[in-house]
């Protein structure tokens, strides 16, 4: 006992000097964190924070979800939702979300119903549910991501009103809140309404929303929609749920399937987590079996009608593929093996091959963005040769010996002009700002449903932007995607690595293909 007892005591002394360490560099965060300081330096200050999780640590980093920079708030948010100091959550709550003058400031607001879902206290699921009735349509959003984080079955009554009430972001968002929440049955209600919503997007997510939750009783729905939903791509999404949950290969006929259920509802189980995983799996590399009508971009099918196609056209597109072999055993022939000049081949037969029921648009990028048009256009002959002449002439930016320069860290403006900002890229496809002030917020800035679909074609890493941390890119990627359900495609064609844009594709339901370099 002794022996023990003095083991225990040998402890104490580190236990409290990490503790003092603790509480020294949040004093020191105090003292360096302030305007005076860079967006990096404020954005480290906060970073360093990570793994404290004090009520002191919660109190100072709080003054930094008021930050006038979106990345440094982003970063603040991430930092605090992974405490879980109680006195820190209550403190958040009493001090910010109770206080008239503070709750007056909406950024804040929605910073900390972020934060206060991520720590995971069940006494803070009161708070955020008032705020699912907000006037702000941000704050609304970030109490409905604030409850999916807490993950509380008790939240799932008010979460489905919003269905019923709310506008279709809200009801997207609550559709991925639910499927967090994972309440077995008592999601079907919300998804139900969500798979009969006017609103195309809405619809998209209840039909992803039905497998994540394994719900046996939308399967009928769903079975009707292969044939009668107006939208081609709700459709598919219907047929391609059906496959994975039934773990049949019927074609996409809504009578072939009905009959089968009225035979097998009864004695149906839907198929445990390990399977479901394996299945979507498959159906992520082969894609859906017996599905009819689709266009293709890169050997990535789709029946979608509302699509964005992203290009790369950074100075490395400029290069060869680096297996001509390989693409040759595709049966397929180029006029040239350069890297943009196979895109641009392939991306011409794709458009010319579009339904004129499509609507369309193309975002060119390198260091800046280029839109082929101010909004989506249809796929009638004029555009798709007004799209396919637009495709044609583009170049890799960058001047000759661009991208030497770039790579030895050399000043030059046509080196600067040809990097890849992927950031900027995938925020124009889903139609937010960039870095302005007066329109970013903490959650939402445009709730538009003009894109389901797209398409992302890049060559390699980010390497300009607000961000070239695909991490937090990826991260940016999926808050705005939840409360928009877009089907992100991502097409690499780098010489190696890609593993990022492979989450990244199969973090917002897409497909992933490495052409290879």
């Amino acid at each position: 006992m002794s022996c023990l007892l003095l083991v225990l005591l040998s402890l104490l002394p580190a236990t409290a000097l990490i503790v003092d360490d603790d509480a020294a560099l949040v004093s020191e965060f105090k003292i360096y964190y302030g305007k005076d300081k860079s967006v990096d330096q404020r954005r480290q200050a906060v970073l360093t924070l990570e793994g404290i999780d004090s009520a002191g640590a919660v109190m100072a980093l709080t003054e930094a979800l008021e930050d006038e920079d979106y990345l440094v708030r982003r970063a603040t948010v991430n930092v605090l939702a992974t405490m879980s100091d109680a006195d820190g959550a209550r403190w958040l709550i009493e001090e910010v979300l109770e206080n008239r003058k503070r709750a007056k400031n909406k950024v804040l607001v929605a910073g900390v119903i972020e934060v206060l879902g991520g720590m995971g206290h069940d006494f803070a699921r009161e708070s955020l549910v008032e705020y699912l009735e907000d006037r702000d349509l941000g704050i609304r959003l970030g109490a409905i991501g604030g409850l999916g984080r807490l993950g509380s079955k008790a939240a799932v009554g008010p979460l489905t009103e919003r269905v019923a009430e709310g506008e279709p972001a809200e009801v997207i968002a609550v559709l991925g809140a639910l499927s967090k929440i994972d309440p077995g049955d008592e999601a079907l209600p919300a998804v139900l309404l969500g798979l009969a919503h006017l609103q195309k997007s809405v619809r998209l997510a209840a039909v992803k929303a039905t497998l994540e939750l394994r719900l046996k009783g939308a399967v009928r729905v769903l079975i009707t929609m292969i044939d009668n939903d107006v939208d081609p791509r709700v459709s598919e999404d219907a047929f391609e749920v059906l496959q994975t949950l039934t773990q049949r290969k019927f074609e996409d006929d809504s009578a072939i399937w009905m009959k089968w259920w009225d035979r097998s509802e009864k004695s149906f189980v839907m198929p445990d987590l390990a399977k479901l995983a394996e299945a979507k799996k498959r159906l992520a590399e082969n894609g859906s079996a017996y599905a009819k009508g689709k266009s293709s971009f890169q050997g990535i099918e789709t029946k979608s009608e509302n699509i964005i196609f992203v290009i790369d056209v950074s100075k490395s597109m400029e290069e060869s593929f680096g297996d001509p072999d390989r693409l040759a055993r595709t049966g397929r022939e180029y006029k040239s093996l350069q890297r943009l000049a196979i895109v641009k081949e392939e991306l011409i037969n794709t458009i010319q091959s579009l339904p004129e029921s499509t609507a369309f648009n193309i975002v060119a990028y390198a260091t800046e963005v280029e839109l082929w048009k101010r909004k989506a256009s249809k796929a009638n002959v004029l555009n798709k040769n007004n799209a396919s002449t637009w495709v044609g002439k583009l170049k890799p930016k960058g001047g000759d010996g661009a991208g030497f320069r770039a790579r030895m860290g050399l000043s030059a403006d046509s080196a600067s002009e040809g990097q890849t900002n992927t950031h900027l890229a995938l925020m124009t496809a889903f139609g937010e700002p960039v870095g302005d002030k007066k329109k970013s917020n903490a959650f939402v800035t445009s709730t538009k449903d003009p894109v389901d679909t797209i398409f992302f074609l890049t060559d390699g890493e980010p390497t300009v932007g607000m961000t070239v941390d695909m991490t937090e890119i990826r991260e940016e990627v999926r808050r705005v995607n939840s409360y928009r359900g877009v089907q992100i495609h991502v097409i690499y064609v780098g010489a190696y690595g890609g593993k990022e844009f492979r989450k990244l594709a199969e973090e917002n339901g897409g497909v992933f293909v490495s052409v290879g370099g």
